[in-house]
């Protein structure tokens, strides 16, 4: 499939173009016989929003991807369900040179970036218990025999209380220079059975950080690990929380009912990336702490399925001390997780009949 291109920057072109797509620059929309059976991608800069009833008629035999590029008080929200209604597909503003290649790999049902062993967690805000609960289950799949690599990914909060030899920011100029090696991650720090790579300390580069460095990141970690756990943190505004949104197999969402407004934020910038509530466990930290809606409730409101509910524990807590039942529980999951990565067989369940 071709992508006839209408209004794009040329260093955003020349990205799609290294990701193995055919593009064809235009200075003008072609003739709708010539983008027949291909892709017509087109930006709000030379296409308004007013235009694009007229340009879903004239190419009714063509793929159109609508770039939004307009930055404003009033969002975007209206110009995206508009396209929805026309069946065009649309990338909201600020959208990375990655994220249109991810987009268009969906798009032309391309293989996507080979996933398989990529746990990732996301926190639905600052202090949810993202970390503590990414520690958890890198804690009990390596109890479970398997290599685990941690890997602090929230560029705001190192996710750790002391600077170490090693740590995300520190490892960074090899990460670069795509300089990684076995050696690398063999010095991580050791807790607790798995590797740890702490997170980012230097809180002024935040903003530096490339979505490619963090993607040869998690790459060259897969490579050196049974399951590789990342903690992507709460906030959307990281290279690396997009990248991991982009590149984990399994997502996991640690809320709690108190954070459904930031919910529904977050579920609508993940629709953005094709990603649904259903295509995340949630996890539900603090379940013990009463408020006005239930889980359940949230579960419900959002069509969700619950993973997990954890207790509510004193905070600073290195390690989450489960009782023998929670733990058995959360052993059940981990055992689930392992099963949907192709690295544990399924038990079956034994019944009357057995």
């Amino acid at each position: 499939m071709k992508i006839f291109s209408l209004g794009l920057e040329q260093l955003t072109i020349n990205e799609i173009k290294l990701a193995g797509f055919t593009v064809i620059t235009q200075n003008v929309l072609p003739e709708p016989a010539h983008t027949e059976g291909h892709l017509l991608m087109v930006t709000s800069e030379l296409v308004p929003v007013s235009a694009l009833t007229e340009l879903s008629r004239q190419y009714t035999r063509s793929t159109i991807l609508y770039l939004y590029l307009q930055r404003g008080v009033h969002g975007y929200q209206a110009i995206h369900m508009l396209c929805e209604s026309l069946g065009i597909f649309f990338v909201p503003p600020r959208s990375s040179a990655s994220a249109i290649i991810e987009k268009l790999r969906f798009i032309t049902e391309e293989e996507r970036v080979e996933r398989g062993n990529l746990v990732g967690f996301f926190g639905s805000g600052p202090g949810i218990g993202c970390t503590s609960t990414a520690k958890l289950f890198a804690r009990r799949i390596a109890a479970a025999g398997f290599r685990v690599i941690l890997l602090g990914l929230d560029l705001y909060d190192p996710g750790y209380d002391r600077k170490t030899q090693i740590s995300l920011d520190r490892l960074r100029p090899r990460i670069t220079g795509k300089m990684l090696h076995g050696e690398d991650f063999e010095g991580l720090v050791k807790q607790d059975g798995y590797l740890y790579l702490p997170g980012n300390f230097d809180y002024l580069s935040v903003h530096d950080y490339q979505e490619e460095e963090i993607a040869y990141l998690l790459a060259e970690a897969r490579v050196h690990a049974d399951v590789v756990v990342a903690d992507f943190g709460s906030i959307p505004e990281s290279a690396a929380w997009y990248t991991g949104m982009q590149k984990s197999a399994l997502r996991m969402m640690v809320t709690h009912p108190r954070h459904e407004y930031r919910l529904q934020a977050l579920m609508e910038l993940a629709g953005h990336m094709d990603l649904h509530p259903q295509d995340f466990q949630w996890i539900i930290n603090r379940s013990n702490v009463e408020e006005m809606s239930s889980p359940k409730s949230l579960a419900l409101r959002f069509g969700c399925e619950i993973l997990l509910e954890l207790p509510y524990y004193q905070p600073l807590l290195d390690s989450l001390p489960l009782g023998k039942k929670e733990l058995q529980h959360v052993d059940d999951k981990v055992h689930a997780l392992l099963v949907s990565l192709g690295l544990a067989l399924e038990v079956r369940k034994k019944g009357i009949f057995q």
